[in-house]
């Protein structure tokens, strides 16, 4: 049956059997002939879940209409459990199934449930936020193998909305200024810059110049965003009310921000489920080679050795490898040589 044609009939999907939904729902995705399969098969380890609540097929819901973050949380250790995994990708892959799976069953009315729609739309900085409390436990609980990958420009472009969700808040205690003002400001500048967290945590106050909008690091003078220099202004107001203290980023107490990423770890994972500042770092290097700025202003500005800029080298030479051959042969084409052979 077209989904179309059952459209009408949504406001008794309630009589349906759990395996009816989910075709419902797989024939509603354009990818369907690509991703159906693994979508199906996550919706019935989700149903598996479901039978360890003794939910059937009449029950189930009047279940889910009071679903909430915890249940999906607890949904998500029962899937872990049972297939013996530990990647992120994984365990993201199967909550992005169930967000899409649970915004189309509100959608279409088969189920009313007010509160998880809520928490699943609520914006990242709130504490009732579904994505931030998912997100927090992947990142502490599962691992990739390439845990130092670099980051997509589409992540980062997400990552940097996120940040500025919390950025432009005006109302905030002490609590949101540790945990997230300050990790948020530190991201953004990891992310144009391209600086080790070791050199992050060092800046003096001294170093960030609001009038002229620059900032100073490892003797480099750069500008900064108008929209990064808005919120650096901000923070230094706030800042200067904690404490008075020499360093640009402080803890509460006023102190230097620990060795450890600590706050600011925690944050991205709450962010993106990964906790590791590298993959940041990599973009932005990736970013000023493609500009030509070269080997030695990048690793004296940036604090990066050998191992980080070479491996940001091999990721632009594998994907511009066709593109420097016809470079090369071009050039070849140019030589004086060449023409006297």
């Amino acid at each position: 049956m077209k989904l179309l044609q059952v459209n009408k009939q949504f406001m008794g999907c309630y009589k349906m059997n759990f395996s009816e939904i989910i075709k419902l729902f797989i024939e509603s995705k354009q990818e369907y002939l690509i991703q159906a399969q693994g979508y199906e098969k996550d919706l019935l380890i989700f149903w598996n879940f479901l039978k360890t609540k003794n939910v059937d097929d009449e029950s189930w819901p009047y279940f889910l209409g009071g679903a909430n973050t915890e249940l999906i949380l607890e949904s998500l250790k029962f899937y872990i459990k049972e297939n013996k995994i530990n990647s992120i990708s994984t365990g993201s892959r199967f909550i992005s199934v169930l967000v899409e799976f649970f915004q189309f069953i509100i959608d279409k009315k088969i189920i009313q449930n007010k509160e998880l729609y809520e928490e699943m739309n609520s914006p990242i900085y709130s504490t009732r936020s579904f994505r931030a409390r998912i997100n927090s436990w992947i990142s502490q609980n599962l691992k990739d193998k390439e845990g130092s990958a670099i980051f997509s420009q589409s992540e980062i472009v997400r990552l940097i909305h996120d940040c500025n969700e919390i950025l432009n808040m005006r109302m905030m205690n002490d609590e949101v200024f540790e945990k997230k003002i300050v990790p948020a400001l530190i991201l953004k500048l990891v992310v144009l810059t391209g600086v080790k967290y070791k050199i992050v945590r060092s800046l003096s106050i001294n170093d960030l110049n609001l009038r002229y909008g620059t900032i100073e690091i490892n003797r480099y003078v750069i500008h900064l965003p108008h929209s990064l220099v808005d919120q650096f202004e901000l923070y230094v107001s706030l800042r200067n009310e904690k404490a008075n203290s020499d360093y640009l980023f402080i803890q509460l107490s006023g102190e230097q921000l620990p060795d450890k990423t600590g706050n600011t770890a925690y944050f991205l994972g709450s962010l993106t489920t990964r906790t590791d500042l590298t993959g940041i770092i990599k973009f932005a290097i990736v970013e000023m080679i493609n500009k030509g700025i070269g080997e030695s202003i990048i690793k004296e500005f940036t604090g990066v050795g050998k191992t980080i800029f070479e491996d940001c080298l091999n990721l632009i030479n594998k994907d511009i490898h066709k593109d420097r051959n016809i470079f090369l042969d071009s050039r070849i084409r140019e030589l004086f040589s060449f023409n006297k052979m």
